[in-house]
């Protein structure tokens, strides 16, 4: 029996249905019944967490972005763990591609402010969560990687692009597997909350693959379900499939498409949606450092040189989009 009739076996559907299915071992935690003798303390507990802080973030960051810096002299930026090499955590600190980009945003906001001290306040977050934080004003820029498209721009503004990648995916080489049509009738792993889930979607109904979209929140989660064969096929953009090849340590199990399921795609910072006045600074000054003499050494310094600890070096040259920009005298259109 083939590999590829294995897999067949193990993760052909029983009907026609484009699945989706979260991969959460605590799914029966989601499923709880409301007696109506607690629907008073719902009503109590409601009250007070419309009362808390939490729930007023909006009316307290109702005010332009800029403002709110300067008066609490204190900036939140949003980050992930999992998104190597542009943000995950190194030495318990925050560390990457995007977070070196938003420090050097955080040090033109204190030029422009004209504060002495600016504290940095991180909030983690995951890919599905950081749209919530964003409109919810609980961050004021989310540090990673915001692939752009027109839904996702309903939910946030997206800065001025640092980045460009297109979608493919990464299966183990013992499975032979070449083009998205293999996969058909097999299942399929997604992030949950990225712009891979919006595209495999489309490539899914558009080529009728009878595919099971499987959703993990965890990018290191994912790999792992891979790595043991409990899955097929991972989801993603080539840098970050890239990133976790390189940190596996069997890299030469695996292999990433050829195809490319999407054109390269621009990723800028997620910002509020609300703040033109806050993006037009970010937008600006994300200009001046891409097309400054310094922006090639940071772009080499973690797509084309040893990343510490562990001397990784992905390899990756630079886009011809993103080199385009290096050389505009105009910001970004999405």
């Amino acid at each position: 029996m083939s590999v590829k009739t294995l897999f067949a076996g193990l993760f052909r559907r029983s009907d026609k249905c484009n699945a989706i299915r979260h991969r959460s071992p605590k799914w029966w935690m989601t499923r709880t019944l409301i007696h109506p003798t607690n629907l008073s303390v719902i009503w109590f507990l409601g009250l007070f967490l419309l009362s808390s802080p939490v729930c007023h973030a909006h009316g307290v960051h109702s005010k332009n972005t800029l403002d709110k810096i300067a008066e609490t002299k204190t900036i939140t930026l949003g980050y992930q763990d999992d998104a190597f090499p542009f943000s995950y955590i190194e030495g318990q600190r925050p560390a990457g591609y995007s977070i070196d980009i938003c420090n050097k945003l955080v040090d033109a906001i204190k030029v422009k402010l004209k504060l002495k001290d600016l504290k940095v306040r991180w909030i983690k977050s995951s890919t599905a969560s950081q749209f919530v934080l964003i409109k919810n004003h609980a961050t004021d820029i989310m540090c990673i990687p915001g692939f752009y498209s027109e839904l996702r721009h309903q939910k946030a503004e997206f800065s001025f692009p640092f980045f460009f990648s297109s979608t493919r995916f990464i299966t183990r080489k013992n499975n032979h597997t070449d083009t998205i049509d293999d996969l058909a009738g097999h299942s399929v792993l997604v992030k949950s909350g990225t712009i891979y889930v919006e595209q495999i979607h489309t490539i899914n109904r558009t080529n009728d693959l009878n595919l099971n979209i499987e959703l993990d929140n965890n990018n290191k989660g994912a790999f792992q379900e891979l790595q043991s064969g409990e899955l097929p096929a991972l989801i993603s953009s080539t840098a970050i499939l890239k990133g976790m090849i390189a940190m596996s340590p069997t890299p030469d199990e695996f292999e990433i498409s050829d195809q490319t399921l999407s054109p390269p795609i621009p990723a800028g910072l997620l910002l509020p949606l609300d703040d033109s006045e806050f993006k037009n600074f970010l937008d600006n000054t994300l200009k001046t450092l891409i097309t400054g003499k310094d922006f090639q050494k940071l772009y080499q310094r973690w797509f084309q040189s040893p990343i510490p600890p562990n001397a990784i070096n992905l390899n990756i040259p630079m886009s011809a989009e993103l080199k385009k920009l290096t050389t505009s005298t105009t910001l970004y259109a999405y």
